[in-house]
């Protein structure tokens, strides 16, 4: 017995020490949320006092003396929020992730350094006006501010757990930030790999029938020659890290208001994050007047307003990266090009690994095209992108921020040479306007849609377009804009030669501009509610499509598709059964040739089944080859609705359309309750207008992306403008505000932005003084 009562008291002392562990790790948790202090706080590198009132969703409304003062403010703000979002992302975009987070990033990191992220933030800096210069040294400052006042675990509970000791903050971290977010937004090289590997799989005549080229189209396109498969074949390209799928963005002229002034939208889509991607702040000083959604890391507001100019941004999809496949010699030193031999730059770089003595060594290759960015079984590919040459878009944002009318917004964007984005903009002049901003490159042959021939100079760049030939709009008669990242030419709305992209479906656009024509008048709540809309209206036009094969089936869950209105609603069954039948039907009708070729995806989509059910596609794809028999698409589509029928029954969308904010470190044991948000279900997908989008094959209907805020700008009464975050404020988990948003967002809600001194004394009372 004295065996127990010894085992007891060891196992009484562990269980103490692990109660007092656990009682000290809370208690330095909560020690370090950020909570305003009434009355005033000395902050070093101030030259002046700054006041700064936050409301009741802790969004602050900064007063400052000079822009300087407030940019550094903003930087303290931020750091003391978001810390640890800024220092994933500055290690992201400098490739320096895995020294903090061990092995499991070393590929990421690898990535990053051979696209060549490092390099231009260095050449980005060189470029910098004196301007910009000394908005982004003040935010760092600001920082900085906040690094030296508190330990690194009061800045940014994960510090605790992982032992981070942050660095200086540098103008090039925000430089790193801006390009990192760049690079999640744009995929075009990943299309081209998927097409090259269709292209091999499948053939010339059956893969250019797939795509939907006509023939003029791919004389013009495909290169002279490819390379042979590899005996093993490649991994199919993936996809940026952080990856999003679009946005939405919309304004209604004066005539179209109920208020007799413009109304604005915007609602961008990216992948779902926690901490929320973006940070709402309201700055003030002697010329500045901003209020919206800043980036955590970099200075101002990126949507938002001024006391004149509302504006609202979308990617473009513009096709601003292409890949070429180079011609090495024996040695892999020198690559052909115009028939003569010319040396790679070679660069070896140490790369660092939390619990690795040594550093790894990473060897980073530079093309006359660009980086080299991609080696595999004797082939190389080298990619050119128009962001790794390109100014900083953060001066661009900078001169935004004091435009007094549309025409100035455009003009902000002249130097603006990536991203290429659809810059939405209404004035309380009463104008709206749309302009497409960044750098069309120039192409002597091809259109960027596969790998082109790196050794022949006609398939290089040959420079770019001037910014005129952007297409621009200004008030049109019909009284509203729309772009949700469309091919703009197709749809009618600019005029001229087209531009090479890899555009989403006009789904999203064309619900837009019939809901914005079939409503004379328009306010606040209608553009809320428009935003958070659930019709999918690709489903409806697959259905009707599909009716006469469904009609003939005897299956009740044929007639429950055919009676459906479309409504994605998070407690529709008849949802989820659609969302499964497209799953089924997709992987049933390409995934047998695919597999057999190789590939782990079909390569078929809603958009190529559309085609197929019209005649425009090679009718031997419903043919299932594993099998001896011959079927057609009657038998595809009873499969698959039988499978859809299985999986569906007794089940809503939300059930499964599920949305989960997973932290950085929720994947640790016991950390996950702490730092996770979720899951919830929720309605939408990526056809809707709220895109809470899934992964299309997989079947896990786990929500990836999602609108990261929405926002509604009054030109009337920028009091009545309104915003919500999916979670809220604060990075730290112990917040307020760090999830208080979220109950808003799931209501198609959004509170409101004081902007007025009026408004501010009534709904920002807490108020903190900065002291030098």
């Amino acid at each position: 017995m004295a065996w127990k009562k010894r085992t007891g008291v060891v196992l009484g002392v562990v269980l103490a020490v692990f109660l007092a562990l656990a009682a000290i790790v809370f208690y330095l948790l909560r020690a370090s949320v950020f909570v305003p202090v009434p009355g005033e706080v000395k902050l070093a590198g101030l030259s002046q006092p700054v006041t700064v009132r936050f409301d009741a969703w802790g969004v602050p409304h900064v007063q400052a003396a000079s822009p300087r003062d407030a940019w550094f403010v903003q930087g303290y703000l931020h750091a003391r929020e978001r810390f640890f979002q800024m220092e994933l992302s500055r290690r992201a975009a400098s490739g320096r992730l895995a020294e903090l987070l061990g092995e499991k990033v070393v590929a990421v990191d690898a990535r990053f350094r051979r696209w060549g992220l490092p390099e231009a933030v260095g050449r980005q800096r060189q470029m910098l006006p004196q301007e910009a210069e000394k908005a982004l040294a003040a935010y760092a400052a600001g920082v900085n501010a906040a690094i030296l006042r508190l330990p690194a675990w009061r800045l940014a509970p994960e510090c605790l757990l992982l032992g981070c000791q942050p660095e200086p903050w540098q103008v090039e971290d925000t430089l790193g930030v801006g390009l990192l977010l760049q690079y999640t937004l744009t995929w075009a090289a990943g299309e081209e790999l998927q097409r090259l590997e269709e292209l091999r799989a499948f053939g010339r005549d059956r893969a250019v029938n797939l795509w939907g080229w006509s023939g003029e189209q791919a004389a013009a396109w495909l290169p002279p020659e490819l390379p042979p498969r590899p005996s093993k074949a490649p991994a199919e390209p993936p996809p940026p890290v952080f990856s999003g799928v679009g946005s939405n963005n919309w304004a209604v002229s004066p005539s179209r208001s109920v208020t007799g002034m413009p109304l604005l939208a915007n609602d961008p889509h990216v992948g779902v994050a926690n901490p929320a991607t973006w940070y709402e702040i309201h700055l003030q000083a002697p010329g500045l007047a901003l209020a919206g959604v800043s980036a955590p890391g970099a200075p101002g507001v990126l949507i938002g307003h001024n006391p004149q100019v509302a504006w609202g941004l979308t990617m473009v999809m513009l096709d601003d990266q292409d890949l070429f496949r180079l011609t090495l010699n024996e040695q892999g030193t020198h690559e052909l090009f115009g028939g003569r031999w010319l040396p790679l730059v070679m660069q070896k770089q140490s790369l660092k690994v939390r619990g690795e003595g040594q550093p790894r060594e990473v060897v980073l290759k530079r093309s006359i095209h660009g980086p080299v960015v991609r080696e595999e079984n004797g082939q190389a590919y080298a990619l050119a992108w128009t962001a790794l040459q390109a100014r900083s878009p953060v001066e661009c944002f900078l001169r935004l921020a004091s435009a007094a009318s549309v025409y100035e917004g455009m003009e902000a964007f002249a130097t603006c040479e990536s991203p290429a984005m659809n810059l939405l903009l209404a004035d309380r002049h009463g104008n709206i306007a749309w302009q497409v901003t960044g750098r069309i490159p120039k192409r002597g042959k091809g259109a960027g849609k596969l790998p082109a021939p790196g050794d022949d100079p006609a398939w290089a760049w040959q420079g770019f377009e001037p910014y005129e030939r952007n297409p621009r709009v200004v008030s049109p008669t019909a009284g509203f804009l729309a772009t949700a990242n469309h091919d703009p030419f197709a749809e009618g709305d600019a005029s001229g030669e087209p531009f090479p992209g890899e555009f989403a479906p006009p789904h999203r656009v064309r619900t837009i501009k019939k809901a914005l024509a079939a409503q004379e008048k328009w306010d606040v709540e209608g553009f809320l509610k428009l935003q958070t809309d659930v019709k999918n209206p690709q489903a409806l036009e697959l259905l009707a499509a599909l009716r006469p094969f469904l009609a003939e089936l005897p299956h009740p869950e044929a007639r429950e598709l055919l009676q459906w209105d479309g409504e994605m609603g998070g407690e529709s069954r008849e949802a989820l059964l659609w969302a499964n039948f497209l799953r089924a039907l997709v992987r049933q009708v390409g995934m047998d040739e695919a597999q057999d070729a190789g590939l782990s995806r079909s390569p078929f989509t809603g958009e190529v089944l559309l085609r197929l059910l019209a005649g425009a596609v090679d009718p031997r794809w419903w043919d299932d080859v594993t099998t001896p028999a011959v079927e057609g698409p009657a038998e595809a589509i009873r499969k698959a609705l039988e499978e859809a029928a299985a999986l569906s029954r007794g089940k809503t969308w939300g059930q499964e359309h599920q949305l989960l904010f997973a932290h950085a470190l929720g994947g640790v044991p016991l950390l996950g309750k702490l730092f996770n948000v979720g899951p919830v279900g929720v309605g939408g997908a990526a056809p809707c207008l709220n895109a809470t989008a899934y992964r299309g094959q997989a079947r896990d209907f786990s929500v990836v992306s999602l609108p990261s805020m929405r926002f509604v700008a009054d030109l009337q009464s920028w009091d009545n403008s309104r915003l919500v975050l999916p979670l809220g404020q604060s990075g730290h988990p112990l917040s307020a505000h760090a999830r208080d948003q979220l109950p808003l967002w799931l209501a198609g809600k959004a509170h409101a932005m004081p902007f007025t001194e009026e408004a501010l004394a009534r709904e920002a009372p807490r108020t903190t003084r900065f002291v030098p």
